[in-house]
Formats: structure tokens, C-alpha cells, sequence
């Protein structure tokens, strides 16, 4: 991320960090926190996913910003290694690839992984 927000300086963008690892109990409770923003678990798990499927705890997501940073690295971040995996999240990313490759098309949305 360190790289990535020091390249998009470069290019005049502003790019943080929201988001990075978080605990299985802190999944937990963001889980909780979008079933009651969304009115349902069905909703919710179009935007969130549970402690043993998250890669934020497993280390391997981040969630950036702001708008400008999040639309730099979602053109710059297969040099970095880093993806989008949501097409319906625009500031998650996550590394699931080598700095260079070719970034998986997207999934529509979390619900992927609650299968």
C-alpha cells in the first residue's frame, strides 16, 4: 500500500487507507453493523463477508479512499499486486495476484463467498 500511495502522489492523487486487517471478532461485528445498516443479512452479504471467508482477516484486503485514490488504483493496482474482487465495491482491494499480473474478473459482489 506504502508503494501505491507514494506512486499515486506522484500522479497528484490522494490515496489512504480505511481499512486493513482486522480481527475474526472485529469481522464480526462489521458483519452485525451491515445486517442492521441493510435491514437484512440477505442484503448485508452482498457488502460484507463472514470472519472465516473475509481477507481482511486473513491479511490480504484493504479498503482505500477516497474516490480519486480508489479509481487510481483501480487502474494502477495489478502493477502492485493488488485487485479489485467486488464489482459493487470500488475501494476494496485485495492481493491476489504477483505485482504485474493480470487481476481475476470481478464478482458482482460479496455474496460469492457466503456460498
Amino acid at each position: 500500500f506504502e508503494q501505491a500511495q507514494a506512486l499515486a502522489a506522484e500522479d497528484g492523487i490522494e490515496l489512504t487507507l480505511v481499512s486493513g486487517w482486522r480481527s475474526a471478532e472485529e469481522q464480526a461485528q462489521v458483519v452485525e453493523d451491515v445486517v442492521r445498516k441493510r435491514g437484512s443479512l440477505e442484503e448485508a452479504k452482498r457488502w460484507v463477508l463472514p470472519p472465516e471467508a473475509s481477507a481482511h482477516v486473513a491479511g490480504t484486503a484493504i479498503d482505500v479512499g477516497a474516490t480519486d485514490g480508489a479509481l487510481w488504483l483501480g487502474e494502477h493496482g495489478a502493477e502492485l499486486g493488488l485487485c479489485r474482487t467486488y464489482a459493487n465495491e470500488m475501494w476494496h482491494f485485495e492481493a491476489v495476484i504477483e505485482p504485474g499480473g493480470t487481476c481475476p474478473e470481478m464478482h458482482e459482489d460479496s455474496r460469492v463467498g457466503w456460498e
